[in-house]
Parts: C-alpha cells; structure tokens; sequence
C-alpha cells in the first residue's frame, strides 16, 4: 500500500490504497484465496439463477396442469400453449434474474419488479381462467396484460442491462400469439 500523506492511520487511507478485503485478485499474495472466493460467488450466482428459472417455470406449469384440460381446445393446442408459456416465463426470468444480478431490481424496483410480478400474475391466471373455466373473454384481458407488462419489462430491464431487456421481448411475441390462439377459441 502506498503512503501518500500524513494523515493516514486508523480513520483515513491513502488515496488509492486497496485493502484486503477489497482486493481484485490481480497479482494476488495468495492466488488460491482468490480463486476460492471467486467460486463461491459464481456457486451462489449459479443457485440463485437456476432458483429464479425454475422457480418461475415451475408455477408457469403448475398453473396449466392444475387448470386441467378443457374440451373446446384440442390437446395439440393446449400442448403447444403450455410449452409455449413455460418457455416464455422461462426467458422472462432470466431476464429477470439478469437485471437483479445487476441490482435494477432494489434499484429501481418501479420499473423492474412491478411489471416482472404483474406479467407472472398475468401468466398464472390465464391457464385457470380459459383452459378451466372457460372464460375465453377473460384469457384476452390476461393476454393484454401480460402484453403491456412484457412490454415494460423489456423497457425497465433494458434500463439495467440491455440483454435483459432483449430477453424480455420473446414474452411480448408470446403474448401476442396466446392472444390470438385464445381468440380462437372464443
């Protein structure tokens, strides 16, 4: 550590100086320190992403098979939808995952959390409401609700990091096609 002033000590560090929790690990003393450190982090990351997806995914499908199967779609088209969503939800999630990897989500939880959470409550709903009940004109305002929160999604993550906001834009396409499967079955 460099020593540039007299007031260095206990209560002030010299501009510029590293301690050693602080350290990046670039020409570190003790390079196995660093390197366990480093795979811990990458560990929990690991966990907490895959937590998020399937976690995500899990309910998206829990959702469809709860709801059963009705009898005015047909099993291709139901297999189709529920694959389709799961896989959507799925995309959303990392892209959620991602923007909280970054902190956009305790940041700027307005345009991050709140429309990740609307386009998930969107999601659960839909399957129950038409595949369920059969209210087909119910499904249409999921579908548009899970459109218009995808969109901000895409628009909130985008904010955090530009990645996560292009892979949220698969989930407004999703929903545009459940939209007009859904339409169908009217």
């Amino acid at each position: 550590m460099a020593t540039t002033t007299g007031q260095e000590g206990l209560t002030h560090r010299a501009a510029g100086a590293v301690r050693d929790d602080e350290y990046d690990g670039v020409g570190s003393r003790d390079p196995t320190t660093t390197t366990r450190k480093t795979a811990g982090r990458g560990k929990r990351g690991l966990r907490s992403l895959a937590a998020a997806v399937s976690l995500s995914a899990a309910l998206t499908a829990l959702s469809f098979f709860a709801s059963g199967r009705p009898a005015s779609a047909s099993a291709p088209t139901v297999a189709i939808v529920r694959a389709g969503s799961v896989a959507a939800e799925a995309v959303m999630a990392l892209a959620a995952w991602m923007a909280w990897a970054e902190g956009g989500l305790h940041a700027r939880p307005g345009a991050t959390l709140a429309p990740f959470a609307a386009q998930l409550g969107a999601t659960l709903a839909w399957a129950p409401l038409v595949l369920g009940h059969g209210a087909a004109r119910a499904g249409l305002a999921c579908c548009a609700a899970m459109a218009a929160a995808a969109v901000a999604c895409a628009r909130g993550f985008g904010g955090v990091n530009p990645v996560a906001g292009d892979l949220a834009k698969p989930a407004v396409a999703w929903a545009l096609i459940l939209a007009v499967i859904n339409y169908k079955m009217l």
